[in-house]
């Protein structure tokens, strides 16, 4: 091998040991990984949880969507789990109404004793969430908490510590809506195929 050789030989030695990416570019071999991505977290407990016969619940319960909460709800999924955890029948289907008497009427109906409603604000650790909760029996506010901090920190002081803040509530809230009450207003009934009284045009 001649000097112009030699030298060739050196110059390439340098950049396949000095830039390894261009070596792999050189003979065709692909430099990035393909990108793995997270599985999504478990959403089984959107799904109303069947009571089994002869099973004697606390008390049921309402956990309506919590506002600004992220895509997968987590702090909302946190209450539903601590609630079923502490024994209570909780349905997390059901969307909010109007009034105080509409929510008389649908707790009379499902035999709600409790609804509780939420609210997230902010990023971070500003991060706050204020969750409401709401008699069945009379259809008003009965308690409000709040929380702060970062999601994963939120999520596990609601497991810790939101029943021991809320739970002597919502017991005594449930069994009073357990209790016989009278219904305030029958529902109203339109019978399908029973035509609407018209007044004659000019009359």
């Amino acid at each position: 091998m001649g000097f112009r050789g030699l030298i060739a030989a050196a110059l390439m030695g340098a950049v396949f040991t000095a830039t390894p990416s261009l070596a792999e570019a050189a003979w065709g071999v692909p430099c990035a990984l393909p990108q793995v991505r997270p599985d999504p977290p478990d959403q089984s407990w959107l799904k109303d949880v069947q009571e089994r016969p002869g099973a004697r619940s606390r008390g049921k319960v309402a956990v309506f969507v919590f506002k600004g909460d992220d895509i997968y709800e987590p702090v909302r999924a946190a209450v539903v789990r601590m609630l079923r955890k502490r024994g209570l029948n909780v349905t997390a289907t059901l969307r909010p109404v109007d009034s105080p008497k509409q929510y008389r009427e649908m707790s009379y109906t499902l035999n709600l004793g409790v609804f509780l409603e939420g609210e997230v604000s902010g990023e971070g650790p500003g991060q706050t969430v204020n969750i409401r909760l709401r008699s069945g029996l009379t259809g008003q506010y009965f308690t409000t908490v709040k929380f702060s901090g970062t999601t994963p920190k939120i999520v596990g002081d609601i497991g810790r510590t939101l029943w021991t803040r809320v739970g002597s509530a919502t017991m005594r809230a449930c069994s009073s809506a357990s209790k016989p009450r009278q219904r305030e207003v029958e529902p109203t009934y339109i019978e399908a195929g029973t035509p609407l009284a018209s007044t004659p045009v000019g009359s």
